[in-house]
């Protein structure tokens, strides 16, 4: 279309940019979506474990660890392992776990053997201020 054309059709160049412009921006939807990334549980490694509970120590036990959970579609963040968690055993007369800092924290001792593998839990908050609990746990069989 030449200038003359356009004019007689109320267009200007600028105009036309501008109209462009606007349909581009409508077609893809005006806005984002930001995904949500809080922490829907908590990762425990080892998943599975086993210790001789007639071995001294450390033979006898396991070290676990937690971590954020993310949701499908989030990022893997290379995130540091938690140390904010209360950790509990499923079968508290065969084993423990210790929750003090530097000291026994995610530690599960195996007292005797288990007659079926025991559940180690970790729990802890999401992280998103609102004070939602969230969890992970993996398995201790004592042999």
């Amino acid at each position: 279309m030449n200038d003359q054309a356009a004019k007689n059709y109320g267009f200007s160049h600028f105009s036309l940019f501008f109209l462009v412009l606007v349909v581009f921006g409508l077609g893809c939807g005006g806005r984002s979506q930001v995904a949500d990334c809080t922490p829907v549980d908590i990762g425990v490694s080892p998943q599975t474990a086993t210790a001789d509970h007639a071995a001294a120590a450390p033979g006898n036990q396991v070290s676990f660890v937690g971590f954020d959970g993310l949701r499908p579609g989030c990022p893997p963040t290379p995130g540091p392992i938690r140390t904010d968690l209360k950790w509990s055993v499923s079968d508290t007369v065969n084993t423990k776990i210790g929750n003090t800092l530097n000291v026994d924290y995610g530690v599960a001792t195996c007292i005797n053997a288990t007659p079926s593998p025991v559940t180690v839990t970790a729990t802890g908050t999401n992280g998103a201020g609102t004070g939602a609990l969230i969890s992970g746990s993996a398995t201790l069989t004592c042999k």
